[in-house]
C-alpha cells in the first residue's frame, strides 16, 4: 500500500507499508503509537496484565449472572427446606412442598446456566495462559513463515517469544500489529483436553476435570434433551456452587486484586463472595 503524506514534514514523501514498528517509531510516522487492541496484550507486561484483569472481570460477570452463583444462598435455603420436608415425611405426611423458586429457575434455564459457567471458565483459562506469556490467538496456518508454529499450537501452547522470533510488530500506516495471527482465540477444548495445555494452566486435575465437564455440558444448548454425563461434577462432595465460589475467590478475585494493586490499575477492588 502506498500512502502520501501532506504537510511540511512529509511533503513529497512516499512510504510503502507495512514497515516495522521500530522504523515507524524512529520516523515518528503519524499513528506510530497506535496498536491493534487485541495485539496490544503482547506488547509488554503492563499491557498483558491489564488484559488479564479485564478477562477475569468478564469471567466474573458470566459467573455472577447464573442462578447457581448469583442465587446460591437462596438455593442453599431451599435445599435445607427440601431435606426437612423429606425427613418429616413429605407427601406421606400430608406436608405441602416448600417453595423452591430459585431451584426451579435454575432448572428452567439449566442449559443457559451451563453455557454461562463454561464461558466464564473459558475466559479465565485464557487469562491464565496469557499471564504466562502464551499466545491466545490462533496462529495462521496459511502464512508460510508461521505454518510450523501453527501446527505445533494444536498440541501445545505457544510462547509469545516464539511468535516474536518469527516477526516483530509491524505498522500498516494506521496501527501496529503482529503478523501471523488470526482474528480468533484458541479452542476451549485444547485447554481442557490437551495435556500440555493443562500443565501450562497450573490448576489441579480436579479443577480442570470439573471445568471439562462444564465445557461438554455447554453443548446441550445446541442439542437440548441429550443429557450428558458429568462424572467429575457429580463426584464433587457438596453443591457445585461451593466449588465455583471457592474457585472465583481464589483464582479470579484475589489474583485480579493483586494485579490491580501491583500496577495501580483503575479497576474497582473485587469483594470475595461469601
Amino acid at each position: 500500500m502506498m500512502r502520501r503524506f501532506s504537510g511540511a514534514d512529509y511533503t513529497g514523501l512516499q512510504m510503502t507499508y507495512p514497515v516495522t514498528s521500530k522504523e515507524a517509531k524512529r520516523q515518528l510516522l503519524p499513528g506510530h503509537h497506535v496498536y491493534k487492541s487485541t495485539h496490544l496484550l503482547y506488547l509488554d507486561e503492563h499491557q498483558r496484565d491489564y488484559a488479564v484483569v479485564r478477562l477475569n472481570f468478564e469471567s466474573l460477570k458470566a459467573f455472577s449472572d447464573t442462578v447457581t452463583v448469583g442465587q446460591r444462598h437462596q438455593l442453599a435455603l431451599e435445599r435445607l427446606a427440601d431435606k426437612d420436608w423429606h425427613d418429616s415425611g413429605g407427601w406421606n405426611a400430608g406436608l405441602e412442598l416448600p417453595p423452591a423458586h430459585s431451584t426451579w429457575a435454575m432448572l428452567e434455564y439449566l442449559n443457559f446456566e451451563y453455557l454461562k459457567i463454561a464461558s466464564a471458565f473459558e475466559i479465565h483459562l485464557k487469562a491464565r495462559l496469557l499471564s504466562t506469556d502464551h499466545v491466545l490467538h490462533v496462529i495462521d496456518r496459511t502464512s508460510s513463515s508461521h505454518k510450523a508454529l501453527a501446527e505445533e499450537q494444536r498440541d501445545r501452547p505457544i510462547l509469545k517469544a516464539e511468535l516474536l522470533s518469527l516477526s516483530d510488530f509491524y505498522f500498516d500506516g494506521t496501527k501496529n500489529y503482529l503478523p501471523g495471527l488470526k482474528g480468533e482465540s484458541i479452542k476451549f477444548s485444547w485447554l481442557t483436553d490437551l495435556p500440555k495445555y493443562r500443565i501450562a494452566l497450573n490448576l489441579t486435575d480436579q479443577q480442570l476435570d470439573i471445568i471439562q465437564d462444564f465445557r461438554r455440558l455447554r453443548n446441550e444448548i445446541h442439542f437440548p434433551g441429550d443429557a450428558l454425563e458429568s462424572p467429575n461434577i457429580s463426584a464433587y462432595p457438596g453443591p457445585i456452587s461451593n466449588f465455583l465460589v471457592q474457585f472465583i475467590n481464589e483464582e479470579i478475585i484475589h489474583w485480579s486484586n493483586q494485579l490491580s494493586t501491583k500496577w495501580a490499575f483503575s479497576f474497582k477492588k473485587l469483594v470475595p463472595l461469601d
